[in-house]
């Protein structure tokens, strides 16, 4: 891999934040570069200032809960998302992915091989 990947990860537990962190690293090893957040305001104040890859986004924040934090990130940037959260409800899967979801993954469900495959299939599609 020529670059590392540039990974911003919107998740506000810390349990969950570090097991896909673990995950993270486990399939990128040092190929990739991981920043965290906990807040979807700090998230945004993260792409306004940075260059990222892609967005792997929980979405139950502190502050912005629901299909409302996909859609107005995804507003504010041109970054692909992954959406990783423990909603499993199928019309907000189908939602999201019609609104524009990279992927959707679901916590406790996803290995760290599905989890690259994600990540690898998403900056695929977008020419990475």
């Amino acid at each position: 891999m020529a670059e590392k990947i540039k990974i911003l990860l919107v998740e506000d537990s810390i349990e969950d934040a570090k097991f896909a962190s673990i995950q993270l690293r486990q399939s990128f090893g040092e190929d990739s570069v991981l920043q965290t957040t906990d807040y979807f305001s700090k998230a945004t104040a993260l792409v306004a200032e940075n260059k990222f890859d892609l967005i792997i986004l929980d979405l139950s924040l502190p502050d912005s809960r629901g299909l409302n934090t996909f859609k107005e990130l995804l507003a504010s940037c041109n970054i692909p998302i992954i959406i990783y959260t423990g909603l499993t409800d199928e019309l907000i899967i189908t939602q999201a992915k019609k609104a524009g979801a990279s992927d959707y993954l679901i916590k406790g469900e996803t290995s760290a091989a599905k989890l690259k495959a994600s990540i690898l299939g998403t900056l695929e599609r977008v020419g990475m």
